[in-house]
């Protein structure tokens, strides 16, 4: 059933829903996924034909049990719409946000578009979000027993100096601490599509900038695991730099590689698609490769003191699957569903299982930086 709705969704609704731009798009499933999330029938209907459930996929994370590695990347269910849908899709995690402390109406429109031909989209939303109280507000308990995170940045507005923007990031994480719907944080530090930061000299992507916001949030007692969602286009020695920076402190328990891409010489971009982009920043397949460069070598590094998840061009089992012999042990999408369909997710779940036995693993625990240790190909 899973490769009869990839079919339909491929020559059918896709070229339908690419009509309409972007924007309307995700706003339309977002509101279409919180209606189908309410109803029993309807989630569980899409369970039995999209969900693929294995043993040798299921693992415990920093005490969280997680049924499959592959996640919603932070950026699709911005305000918390589908946290009861994204389990039956087939969703072992799915990260709500990014949400700030104040509310954000978004970059100017548009804040969405396609680049087909590169298998990128582009994201200009600057962390549009109603805020980290009303959304958790309205989540309530109702995660249920899925695994569910919150990824918290700062709310995109004018700030005086940086001291000010950690001091709004705080708040963030202060305001979420009240609320007890969700497992895990992110802590955004790299979104390249914030207007508000050129006049500040110090960042949070910077080592400086980062000990610092590390040092006030170490101040809030966060029980929960900490996740830090880094940037993409950094050398090996900035990435170390700043993992560096992170490791002494006990509350970061891992990172997120990467985050969107800038670099429009990007050489997996279509020249024709890239030199119509507008403003705005690049997933998918552009952030692919520099993820996986990060991932071997941030596992290389620092072993088992992070738990790493890889985030960037997975579209299929073979692209996540080599993202966790990297080092990854868990692994997040958006795009991939966005082109080949919801209903992939199972596929790639169902990919993985079969990929896992054929090389002789036991659990996908097993091969989480064996391509990264010598343990021969990627696939």
């Amino acid at each position: 059933m899973r490769a009869l709705t990839g079919i339909l969704y491929r020559q059918v609704v896709k070229r339908i829903l690419f009509l309409f731009s972007a924007d309307s798009v995700h706003e339309f499933f977002l509101k279409t996924g919180r209606l189908f999330g309410r109803s029993g029938l309807v989630s569980g209907l899409i369970r039995a034909l999209w969900r693929y459930d294995d043993p040798i996929l299921e693992q415990s994370i920093l005490g969280l049990k997680f049924k499959n590695p592959i996640g919603l990347s932070a950026g699709f269910d911005y305000n918390g719409d589908l946290v009861n849908l994204m389990p039956a899709v087939g969703f072992g995690f799915n990260t709500v946000g990014t949400l700030t402390h104040e509310a954000y109406a978004g970059n100017p429109a548009p804040m969405l578009g396609r680049l087909p031909k590169s298998r990128s989209l582009l994201v200009n939303k600057g962390f549009k979000n109603e805020g980290v109280t009303k959304v958790l507000s309205r989540i309530g308990d109702s995660t249920g027993d899925s695994v569910c995170g919150v990824s918290v940045g700062s709310t995109n507005k004018a700030y005086q100096s940086f001291d000010e923007m950690v001091d709004d990031i705080v708040a963030g994480f202060h305001d979420a601490e009240k609320f007890n719907s969700f497992d895990y944080y992110e802590l955004n530090i790299s979104c390249p599509n914030l207007t508000n930061l050129a006049n500040l000299k110090e960042k949070l992507a910077l080592p400086s900038g980062l000990a610092k916001a590390l040092e006030k949030l170490s101040e809030l007692n966060i029980k929960r695991p900490v996740f830090i969602k880094m940037p993409l286009e950094r050398t090996v020695e900035e990435m170390t730099e700043l993992a560096e920076v992170a490791r002494p402190f006990a509350f970061i328990k891992g990172l997120v590689f990467s985050n969107l891409a800038k670099d429009r010489t990007n050489p997996a971009f279509d020249k024709e698609e890239i030199a119509r982009a507008g403003a705005g920043n690049f997933s998918g397949k552009p952030v692919e490769a520099g993820s996986n460069d990060a991932l071997r070598h941030i596992y290389a590094k620092f072993g088992n003191r992070f738990v790493l998840i890889g985030v960037g061009g997975v579209f299929d089992a073979a692209d996540a699957y080599k993202k966790i012999r990297l080092g990854a042990s868990l692994v997040q999408l958006i795009t991939g569903m966005v082109y080949v369909g919801p209903q992939q997710i199972g596929v790639i779940n169902q990919g993985l299982a079969e990929l896992l036995r054929r090389d002789g693993y036991r659990s996908v625990g097993e091969a989480v930086g064996t391509l990264t240790r010598g343990g021969g190909s990627c696939i």
